[in-house]
C-alpha cells in the first residue's frame, strides 16, 4: 500500500506541475475589463459590466472579485463561471449606491483553474482603477420629465389638474370642447368659421421658484438606505428640471446651523448643471437648523415674490414652534409650501394588526407619534403655508402634483 500512495502522490505531484505550466501559459491569453458609468445616479439601481475573454485552447474556471469602493460594502464574488476555449462571457453586476461623492474602484483578482481536475489555481491581478461620482439622480430626473410632458401622465400618479380662471398669455383659437370657458368664446372666430371658436391661453411664465433644503439634524434620519437629506437633493434635482421645462425661474438655497449654497433663480442655458453641481456638494454635520438665518437670507437675495418649495421634517410640535414665526413671516411674502417627511416604520406600526399587549403599545406609540405629524401639517396650513405631507418613496411626485397644481391654479 506504501508503493501504491507514492505512486498515486507522484502522479499528483506531476498533474500539478502541468496544469501550473499550463494555467501560466493561458493567464496571457485571458483577459477582463470592466465598464462603469462615470456619473452614477444616487439611489438608483446601476449596472457594472465585466467582460472575460478565453483566448486560450482550455476551457477553465473563473473567479473574480473586484475591489468595489467601500461605500458599496461588497465583498464576494463578481463572477463564479466557466469559460469555453476560444469564447468570452460578460457578466452584470447591479449596485445602488446611497451616498453622495467620490467612488474609487480598485484592482480586480482573477482566479483561474482548469475545468478538470482543477488542482492548481492561478491569480491574475488587473490593475485598473477607475474613479467615478455619484450624483444626485439623473435617472429618476429624465423618468420624471417623460412623465410629466407624456400624454399618459395620468398613469405614472401625475394629477391633471383643472385650470381655474384665465391665464395672461394667448396662444392660439381652437374650435371648443366640452369643459372650455364659454367666457373664451371668440365671436369673431366663430362667425367666420361658423362653429364655436375659443381662445387658448398658455400658463404665465417665468415664475421664480426655489427650492429650500434644510440640512439640520432633521433630515439625518434614514429610510432606503439613504438619509432624508438625500431623498430631497433628489427631489430638488427633478422638480428644478420641471421647472425649467415649464419656462420658470429656477434657484436652489441650503442651510443648517450655517448659510449652505445659494444657486439665483434663471431659466438661463447651464443653470440645471449649476444647481445639479452644488446639491452633489453639500456636506453636513446634522447640526440644529438655524430658521432666522434662513428669514434673513430670503428676505435679502429673493426681493420678488416667489414660490418656496421647503424641504424640511418636524417630529414634534415642540420643534415646529421654535421655527414657526420664521416660516409664517416667510409664507407672508412668497408662496410658501413646505414638504414635510413621514415615517414609514410608524405609519407600519399604525396600520398593523394587535395581538400580544406589547403590539398594542406599540400601536397607540405609532398613533400618538401620526398624530402629531397630522397636527403639525394642520398648524401649517392655519397659518396659511401649505404643506405636503409624504413618503420618502413618494416625494418627488408629490412635489411635481403640487407644483403643477401650484401653476395651473395661478396661486403665486
Amino acid at each position: 500500500m506504501f508503493r501504491i500512495a507514492q505512486v498515486v502522490l507522484g502522479v499528483f505531484v506531476l498533474t500539478c506541475i502541468i496544469e501550473w505550466y499550463i494555467l501560466k501559459k493561458i493567464g496571457s491569453n485571458t483577459t477582463c475589463s470592466r465598464e462603469v458609468l462615470e456619473k452614477l445616479s444616487l439611489g438608483d439601481e446601476q449596472v457594472v459590466h465585466y467582460k472575460i475573454t478565453n483566448d486560450s485552447d482550455y476551457n477553465i474556471k473563473t473567479l473574480l472579485v473586484d475591489e468595489l469602493p467601500e461605500q458599496l460594502q461588497h465583498r464576494s464574488f463578481i463572477v463564479d463561471k466557466t469559460i469555453y476555449k476560444q469564447s468570452n462571457i460578460t457578466e452584470e453586476f447591479v449596485i445602488r449606491p446611497t451616498e453622495r461623492g467620490a467612488y474609487e474602484f480598485g484592482k480586480m483578482w482573477m482566479y483561474i483553474s482548469l475545468r478538470y481536475p482543477g488542482f492548481v489555481q492561478r491569480r491574475e491581478v488587473i490593475n485598473t482603477p477607475y474613479h467615478s461620482e455619484v450624483h444626485p439622480s439623473i435617472i429618476q430626473m429624465r423618468q420624471y420629465e417623460l412623465q410629466v410632458f407624456s400624454k399618459t401622465a395620468i398613469l405614472a400618479g401625475i394629477r391633471q389638474i383643472r385650470k381655474i380662471g384665465e391665464n395672461d398669455e394667448f396662444e392660439h383659437i381652437k374650435p371648443y370642447q366640452i369643459g372650455d370657458n364659454i367666457k373664451s368664446i371668440n365671436w369673431k372666430a366663430t362667425s367666420r368659421k361658423n362653429q364655436l371658436m375659443v381662445n387658448q391661453y398658455q400658463n404665465t411664465r417665468s415664475q421664480t421658484v426655489y427650492c429650500i433644503v434644510d440640512k439640520g439634524r432633521s433630515m439625518k434620519m434614514p429610510f432606503l438606505g439613504m438619509t432624508l437629506l438625500d431623498h430631497a437633493v433628489n427631489s430638488a434635482l427633478v422638480i428644478s428640471n420641471i421647472i425649467l421645462k415649464k419656462y420658470d425661474k429656477a434657484g436652489l438655497i441650503t442651510f443648517s446651523d450655517k448659510l449652505g449654497s445659494i444657486v439665483r433663480a434663471k431659466a438661463m442655458t447651464g443653470q440645471l448643471e449649476s444647481i445639479s453641481k452644488q446639491l452633489y456638494s453639500q456636506k453636513t454635520a446634522f447640526r440644529e437648523s438655524n430658521f432666522e438665518l434662513l428669514y434673513y437670507t430670503c428676505r435679502q437675495q429673493i426681493t420678488r415674490r416667489s414660490i418656496l418649495l421647503f424641504f424640511t421634517n418636524f417630529e414634534q410640535m415642540v420643534d415646529l414652534d421654535r421655527s414657526l414665526p420664521y416660516i409664517s413671516r416667510m409664507g407672508k411674502k412668497h408662496l410658501m409650501v413646505v414638504i414635510l417627511f413621514i415615517n414609514t416604520e410608524i405609519l407600519t406600526a399604525a396600520e398593523a394588526e394587535c395581538h400580544t399587549k406589547s403590539n398594542i403599545y406599540r400601536k397607540t406609540f405609532a398613533e400618538k407619534a401620526l398624530a402629531e405629524k397630522i397636527k403639525i401639517a394642520r398648524t401649517l396650513n392655519i397659518h396659511g403655508i401649505q404643506t405636503i405631507l409624504t413618503r420618502p418613496e413618494d416625494l418627488s411626485i408629490n412635489v411635481i402634483n403640487k407644483y403643477l397644481e401650484i401653476k395651473n391654479k395661478r396661486m403665486s
